[in-house]
């Protein structure tokens, strides 16, 4: 073989897989475009979703804490049981127990309620509403070390990609 015909090769390898690198960054858990079949209520994962806006649910400036983030982002929305779990600083994911694991980002407006996990009440008992999710206030530190350990389980409310409600499912 010829130097000429093997640059040639390598250089179609490299493009196959520049293109598939690309084409496997570009699908994420953030449902992109018009899912249809992600708008319908879905009780077997675990997720409801309520509906999907198109655009991956980045936030723009920097941290994804800042509530001036919110502004020109568009994302998925919707609610969701499962797991919690980190990805990053300012971007966790709920993985329900079937189903695509959603990515969310975090804002200082996100609203984190614990019943045992996530935090304790001040009073030490557990405080939670008629579905067993805890009412007690936590804080956003709370979330992310629960997200870390990866045992908690959650029901997320996403708008735009970012989380609104964060509550802990209370087990006895």
């Amino acid at each position: 073989m010829s130097l000429a015909t093997t640059t040639l090769r390598r250089g179609r390898r490299l493009a196959v897989a520049s293109l598939i690198a690309a084409a496997a960054l570009s699908l994420t858990a953030c449902g992109r475009g018009d899912d249809k079949a992600s708008a319908a209520p879905s009780a077997a994962n675990g997720a409801s979703h309520t509906s999907t806006t198109g655009g991956q649910g980045s936030a723009t400036g920097g941290s994804g804490g800042q509530d001036g983030a919110a502004a020109g982002r568009k994302g998925v929305s919707g609610t969701w049981a499962g797991k919690l779990k980190w990805l990053t600083e300012d971007k966790l994911t709920v993985a329900p127990d079937r189903g695509a694991e959603q990515a969310f980002h975090l804002l200082d407006s996100t609203k984190v309620l614990g019943a045992a996990e996530l935090c304790e009440a001040p009073d030490g008992r557990v405080h939670t509403d008629a579905s067993d999710y805890g009412t007690t206030h936590c804080t956003l530190d709370d979330a992310r070390k629960a997200a870390r350990r990866g045992n908690v389980d959650v029901r997320v409310t996403v708008t735009d990609g970012a989380a609104t409600k964060i509550a802990e499912l209370y087990h006895p």
